[in-house]
């Protein structure tokens, strides 16, 4: 019987599926919980661990709204996802109609400009945008960066196909149909709606959905070929990049190691928030049949969380065992190092 020891104070769990080439592999997973202390203190770790997800976990009804927390039990990623999930917050608590907010881990950073609700109007020649509302808070969700879809009618509904769910997407309409139409509060500071037919570029820090671009060119072929020569298999042409649900700018180029310093910027009502991720080195042991396997955790993602003032890390490993599947005997979880800079 298989049997899992986890002697850290985190969650563990394994997987046994083939990987992408149909070989039967071992992955042993390891999720991290820390709690955001009191600013200047750093991290530390938190006393309820959050579960290792099976699953995507939507805002709203799954296809009809974004992802809040992405899946995850899968192959492995390339390198280190950074995600973040939460909202912007006006300095010193007084309502503002714009402001910045900025999330920076490593060498990975990535800025919003967040306006407060704005719609198009009607105009004698053209369109234009009412003023912004003010706010205290703005979610962080692709419902609120650009994007949306139409459904005119008659004819083919139109979607953006980088975030169905979002806002500002003009389709096929026309200036009268534009009026009311809401504007994104999210932005890319670089690619702001500017006047009707821009095709900006969504915001968010959030993790992209598998059906939207441009996770969704990774997927692969799944056509007749596949069906009758590779299936249940993944296809040939699929690509590991696939796993990625952080946006490409907050992707790293690399694995992570942990200690990189973090900056969040109007992510907090305090205004600006540093710490350094923790130095963290799981040890995995597997034993298959008559050998202890050793392999590598790599850091795939981190989960920044400023409204519940935690951090999830989660490591992955990997160990090939075709034909040994049965064989699989005792996972040993433990830590190499465990580092936490205040």
């Amino acid at each position: 019987m298989l049997q899992v020891t986890n002697t850290t104070p985190f969650e563990a769990g394994i997987d046994l599926f083939p990987d992408a080439r149909g070989v039967d592999t071992l992955y042993v997973m390891l999720k991290a919980t820390f709690e955001i202390a009191p600013s200047g203190q750093g991290l530390r770790v938190a006393e309820k661990q959050v579960p290792i997800l099976t699953a995507d976990v939507h805002w709203g009804k799954p296809g009809a709204s974004s992802v809040r927390y992405a899946g995850e039990r899968h192959l492995c990623k390339p390198s280190t996802d950074v995600v973040l999930v939460g909202q912007a917050h006006a300095p010193r608590g007084k309502p503002v109609t714009e402001l910045g907010v900025q999330l920076s881990v490593a060498n990975l950073s990535k800025s919003i400009h967040v306006t407060g609700d704005r719609v198009w109007r009607s105009g004698i020649l053209s369109p234009g945008i009412s003023a912004p509302e003010p706010f205290l808070s703005m979610p962080l969700t692709y419902e609120r960066s650009f994007g949306g879809t139409h459904v005119p009618e008659r004819g083919e509904t139109s979607f953006e196909p980088r975030n169905p769910v979002g806002r500002g997407f003009r389709g096929r309409r026309g200036a009268q149909e534009l009026s009311g139409l809401p504007l994104p509060n999210l932005e890319d500071p670089r690619h702001p709606v500017a006047k009707a037919g821009d095709r900006a570029v969504p915001a968010c820090f959030g993790p992209v959905a598998p059906s939207w671009v441009p996770r969704k060119r990774y997927a692969g072929t799944y056509d007749q070929g596949w069906r009758k020569h590779r299936a249940p298999s993944l296809p040939e042409d699929f690509d590991a990049r696939f796993f990625h649900v952080a946006p490409a700018d907050l992707i790293a180029p690399s694995y992570l190691k942990g200690g990189e310093p973090v900056r969040l910027v109007n992510l907090l009502p305090e205004g600006e928030c540093r710490f350094q991720l923790p130095l963290c080195v799981p040890a995995i042991q597997a034993h298959i049949a008559d050998s202890v396997e050793t392999p590598r955790a790599n850091l795939e993602t981190v989960l920044i969380e400023p409204e519940e003032r935690r951090v999830c890390m989660l490591w992955r490993a990997a160990a090939p065992c075709d034909k040994q599947v049965l064989r699989v005997r005792h996972v040993a979880v433990s830590l190499e190092t465990l580092q936490l800079k205040s």
